[in-house]
């Protein structure tokens, strides 16, 4: 343990804040995806009997469907943040748009019953980040390609 902690703290002196701050909104977005998905997978059913937005989300697809697109994305961004090679950008592309396509449909569910506009609003800019990092995905793959 010890030996993979002073390999860490080496690898991190080793990086500049740009880096280091590209890798933390990457695990952000994977971890906001993979708790959002384990929620509705463990208690959406519950949650959409009381809520407006989960009603709606419910029947477009049932909440265990919502959850494991959630999870699957969250996962794909997740491997990506420690993977070095062009794989890494094949999952950003794909984690990235699957997220961002859950992501707008609860910001739209959300924005068609919400009473004010933060919680919505929230989830159309997680959306936009999901959306971001396919678009980088693909980007830097196309920059490989090109060369």
């Amino acid at each position: 343990m010890k030996a993979l902690l002073s390999r860490l703290s080496r690898q991190l002196k080793e990086l500049n804040y740009k880096e280091i701050l590209s890798i933390m909104f990457l695990l952000y977005a994977s971890l906001f995806n993979i708790i959002t998905g384990f929620f509705l997978m463990v208690s959406g059913d519950t949650i959409a009997e009381r809520s407006d937005t989960y009603r709606l989300m419910q029947n477009l697809m049932n909440m265990d469907t919502w959850g494991l697109f959630f999870i699957v994305s969250g996962i794909l961004l997740f491997i990506a943040d420690f993977q070095e090679t062009k794989a890494k950008f094949i999952n950003m592309i794909i984690g990235g748009t699957i997220g961002a396509m859950v992501l707008f449909l609860y910001a739209s569910a959300s924005f068609e019953v919400s009473l004010s506009l933060m919680l919505p609003s929230r989830y159309a800019m997680a959306g936009c980040f999901n959306l971001f990092i396919a678009l980088l995905g693909g980007l830097e793959l196309w920059k490989i390609k090109a060369r």
